[in-house]
């Protein structure tokens, strides 16, 4: 089983989507960039890099090239594209994500129906993951989760439970715009999970919240 790890990513960030506390757009693109580079250079994953406000990264032209059996960026403009119009007066960045997952599932050109698939927030590279996966078979696995399942950086899915898990259409009608609780509600159907061990990574800023974590 092959394992593609979708590195979700705004630059230019909607200033009417709540708990964003990063908001500089160059700060971001660093951020960004940084991760990308060390997850080409220190695994041999497939990586698609996913960003939804028309970034194109042509500071990756190179990587592009020379990974190309392996890494592409997907990018599009939400509030240009018809099937995304839902989202225009919806303040959850956790929708515009889950949106921004499905396009890349649907656009990707290394994505296969042997794979299992795992949504990284791009801001972060985890140095041990490759290691980890490859000493647990995910062909066992229906999903993945990250150590703390409060938290929202990482969420992974067997290819046939793709459409489930990562359903843009939210029906639970107790959600309030916190992506974690749909994770958890998604996963906690099957019986095969994988609950990853916790994780140490560079300490890297928070996207939504005004802390440095060490950890996922």
């Amino acid at each position: 089983m092959d394992i593609t790890i979708i590195l979700t990513c705004t630059i230019n960030v909607n200033n009417n989507k709540l708990y964003i506390f990063q908001r500089d757009s160059e700060s971001r693109k660093q951020l960004y960039i940084k991760s990308v580079l060390q997850w080409l250079t220190k695994t041999n994953l497939k990586i698609i890099l996913v960003e939804n406000s028309g970034y194109t990264f042509d500071e990756l032209n190179n990587e592009k090239n020379v990974y190309n059996d392996r890494f592409e960026v997907i990018t599009f403009t939400e509030n240009s594209l018809e099937s995304a119009n839902y989202l225009k007066n919806n303040n959850s960045k956790g929708d515009s994500e889950i949106f921004a997952i499905n396009y890349a599932f649907n656009n990707s050109k290394l994505i296969e129906s042997n794979d299992f698939i795992i949504k990284v927030t791009g801001r972060y590279f985890i140095p041990d993951l490759q290691d980890y996966l490859l000493l647990n078979d995910l062909t066992k696995y229906d999903s993945l989760t990250q150590h703390c399942k409060d938290r929202c950086e990482m969420i992974g899915s067997s290819y046939k439970n793709f459409h489930e898990i990562f359903n843009p259409i939210i029906t639970d009608n107790n959600y309030r715009g916190h992506i974690e609780s749909i994770w958890k509600q998604r996963t906690s159907k099957y019986n095969n999970i994988l609950t990853c061990k916790q994780f140490l990574i560079q300490k890297t800023q928070q996207g939504g919240n005004n802390i440095m974590v060490d950890t996922i």
